[in-house]
């Protein structure tokens, strides 16, 4: 996995750009197309039929990070293990994945579009001045901030994510992971779904200056094996590139 390593400075210009020349709606929020969404060019709000192009992914500096729903859904968006996509996930609030894919820039609508491959439609984004990300038909969002301590693998305190976290909040869960105030983490799986957790994969992890909330584990078990994973409230985790769902618990 390639570490991006940019300034702070050109993450906020970049989103700063986005907010002053994102792309808008053609729908019924603007009814005179005033640009105050952007809108310039009569960009579609959605449209299908997008065909992927890796040249043309989306910024991960203006889009990374963990995002909050107005209906108090989540919003995921990361790279994928590849580095060649830029992935959002969307969960509920019930925590039930509703749409994902990969966000890409469409030059004939100078746009950045959400193409969601539960529907195979792509939806047009766009950012208001301070910064709340919209994304027709799928909702607006506040990006979740506050920033994480420590800037190398091992290097700082880890203590507000120390403890057990099991996937979909189930104490009899077929995965958990567990941290320590050290940045040490272990992946435990039961085999065949039950039995005791035995340990499969564990290592340090490393926070991601690219994107709030967001880090690296690295494993010490296998080489050039690197997990993302993103950190959302104080007891919520999306875990790897399927963004398999984590939950602190006593």
């Amino acid at each position: 996995m390639k570490h991006l390593k940019k300034y702070l400075a050109l993450a906020l210009a970049l989103l700063l750009c986005a907010s002053l020349a994102a792309c808008g709606s053609s729908g019924g929020d603007y009814d005179d197309n005033d640009g105050s969404d952007g809108n310039f060019y009569d960009a579609p709000d959605s449209f299908e039929g997008l065909v992927k192009d890796s040249e043309q992914m989306a910024n991960l500096y203006i889009f990374g990070g963990a995002w909050t729903g107005e209906d108090g859904g989540t919003l995921i968006i990361a790279n994928n293990d590849e580095g060649d996509e830029v992935r959002f996930a969307l969960y509920d609030v019930g925590e039930e994945l509703t749409a994902s894919g990969f966000i890409q820039f469409v030059p004939e609508h100078d746009c950045d579009y959400f193409y969601n491959e539960h529907d195979g439609v792509a939806y047009r984004s766009w950012f208001d001045e301070v910064g709340a990300l919209y994304v027709a038909e799928l909702g607006t969002f506040t990006k979740v901030t506050g920033d994480a301590p420590g800037e190398n693998i091992g290097d700082g305190d880890y203590g507000y994510l120390a403890g057990t976290w099991y996937q979909d909040a189930e104490p009899g869960a077929a995965s958990i992971l567990t941290f320590d105030a050290s940045g040490s983490w272990e992946l435990l799986e039961r085999p065949g779904g039950d039995g005791d957790p035995t340990v499969v994969d564990c290592g340090t992890i490393e926070v991601n200056q690219d994107g709030a909330g967001q880090y690296f584990a690295a494993s010490a078990v296998y080489k050039d094996v690197v997990y993302d994973f993103t950190l959302v409230g104080d007891d919520v985790i999306y875990w790897g590139g399927e963004y398999d769902y984590y939950q602190k618990m006593a």
